[in-house]
C-alpha cells in the first residue's frame, strides 16, 4: 500500500512528540518542510565531499552515538566504454556504511551550515541555534523509522511517499522487517553534479 507523506499519521506524530519530548513546537502543517531538509542539506553536504576513491557518510547518531541512519554517497565505475555513476543510499542500518567512509556527523557545527541554507532559501526559515537542528533532524529521523516500523506487515509492502524527496517502504520477510529509503527528485541529482570532485 503505497501514502502520501502528509496524508498519514507521521506529520502528527512528528509534532506532537516534539512539542512533548524535545519542547519544539512545529504545527503538523510544516512538517513536511522538514523532511525537505532532512533529505536534501546531506545532498548537498556529501556533493561537496564526495571523492572517487573512497566513500562519504552523512550519519545521524543517538547521544551515546550509535548511529541511527546514514546516507553515503559512493562512486562505482562503469564496465567497458559505459561511464561510472554516483550512487546515494539511505539507510537505517549501521552495517550499510562503509568501513572506509568519511563521517560526517549531524552534530558536527561545522555541517550545520547546509541544512540552514536549505531551510532559509527553500522556506525562510532559521533555526534557533546548532542544537535545535539536531534535535529537528534526529526526531524526524527517529520518526520516520518508528512510522515504518509500526506500519510493517508480513509480505505486504507498505510505502511512505513525500514527492520529490524519498520513498521509503517496510516489508516483513520470513519474521524480518526490511526497510528502504530511497532518495527521489532533485535529491538524486544534486550528487551527479560533477563541478564538485575530489580525487
Amino acid at each position: 500500500m503505497e501514502y502520501e507523506f502528509m496524508s498519514t499519521n507521521l506529520p502528527q506524530m512528528t509534532s506532537k512528540g516534539l512539542f512533548e519530548e524535545e519542547k519544539l513546537d512545529v504545527a503538523e502543517a510544516h512538517i513536511d518542510k522538514l523532511f525537505y531538509v532532512l533529505f536534501y542539506a546531506p545532498a548537498y553536504l556529501l556533493r561537496d565531499h564526495k571523492n572517487m576513491e573512497t566513500p562519504a557518510t552523512f550519519v545521524i547518531t543517538e547521544s551515546n552515538d550509535k548511529p541511527i541512519a546514514s546516507a553515503t554517497v559512493q562512486y562505482y565505475e562503469g564496465e567497458g566504454d559505459n561511464p561510472g555513476n554516483w550512487s546515494l543510499v539511505w539507510s537505517f542500518d549501521p552495517a550499510d556504511i562503509p568501513e572506509n567512509a568519511t563521517k560526517y556527523d549531524l552534530k558536527d557545527p561545522l555541517n550545520h551550515k547546509y541544512f540552514r541554507g536549505v531551510a532559509g532559501d527553500k522556506y525562510g526559515i532559521k533555526f534557533y541555534d546548532s542544537g535545535s537542528i539536531v534535535n529537528l533532524m534526529t526526531f524526524s529521523a527517529k520518526q520516520l523509522y518508528k512510522w515504518l516500523d509500526e506500519n510493517a506487515k508480513e509480505n505486504e509492502e507498505e510505502k511512505i511517499v513525500l514527492d520529490g524527496v524519498f520513498e521509503a517502504t517496510v516489508k516483513v520477510e520470513d519474521g524480518v522487517k526490511v526497510f528502504a529509503v530511497v532518495p527521489s527528485g532533485e535529491v538524486k541529482t544534486i550528487i551527479k553534479d560533477d563541478l564538485s570532485i575530489e580525487k
